[in-house]
């Protein structure tokens, strides 16, 4: 029988893949120099803990090159120039919202909030792509501000487009990204008469919220026998309570 010994280790060797830190400070400079639309971009060359420094608006954010470098190899990212120009580029869709992008195009969704991160909140939330970024107000927004988008998101949230499903008792609230499904709970009483055409009477019903799922709404009996069977984390509540959900 052959030994396996010597292969195996050989394999686990060429698996382990780095990303270069200078490869990505170099990259990052490249970034840098070309420059992205509406974004100051600065490295800030530490030998020890390189960033690159991202101005839009108000905010102000730092991305710790040491970090993301650590992080690349296990999103399977290439780890050649053009790669790490590429995924640069898709690491700046992370950054804050700024609130000028929160005013225009920022939809109301339920994220997850609370000490434990099990809690439902209204936040505002930008779509960049295929990822959505949640908008915290600057300290320095007024309050007056601070509505006003609130106000326009949650209005916004009705152009949502939300795929409605019957499956006997329950429908199912689904979209793109299965965050933006919540968008249409900005604006419940829609989703009851939209249930009522499919045939299906929702009006004291409740819904249940689980994270990356689509929303279920369901008579009250049906929607805690849901909650209840689930194996992931979830939230469970009558719709008219939606309104009084907290913003983050």
């Amino acid at each position: 029988m052959p030994a396996l010994g010597s292969p195996l280790r050989l394999l686990t060797r060429l698996d382990r893949r780095t990303c270069d830190l200078d490869d990505l400070v170099a990259a990052a400079t490249r970034l840098a120099a070309t420059g992205v639309p509406g974004l100051c971009l600065q490295v800030e060359d530490d030998v020890r803990r390189p960033a690159l420094l991202v101005e839009e608006d108000e905010r102000l954010w730092r991305v710790d090159l040491a970090d993301l470098a650590d992080e690349l190899p296990s999103t399977g990212a290439d780890l050649g120039p053009a790669g790490l120009d590429r995924a640069l580029r898709e690491h700046l869709t992370r950054r804050p919202a700024t609130d000028a992008e929160a005013a225009r195009r920022g939809v109301a969704v339920l994220a997850w909030a609370g000490p434990a991160g099990d809690d439902l909140a209204w936040q505002v939330a930008v779509a960049r792509g295929d990822r959505l970024v949640g908008w915290a107000p600057h300290p320095f927004t007024s309050a007056l501000d601070v509505l006003a988008v609130r106000e326009a998101a949650r209005a916004r949230a009705a152009d949502v487009v939300v795929r409605c499903t019957v499956e006997g008792p329950v429908l199912l609230l689904d979209a793109d990204a299965p965050l933006l499904a919540t968008a249409a709970l900005a604006a419940p009483e829609q989703v009851v008469a939209r249930s009522a055409e499919l045939g299906l009477l929702l009006a004291d019903g409740s819904v249940v919220v689980t994270p990356g799922r689509p929303v279920a709404w369901a008579p009250r009996a049906v929607a805690a026998r849901l909650a209840g069977e689930g194996v992931e984390p979830c939230v469970l509540l009558p719709w008219r309570e939606l309104a009084d959900l907290p913003w983050v």
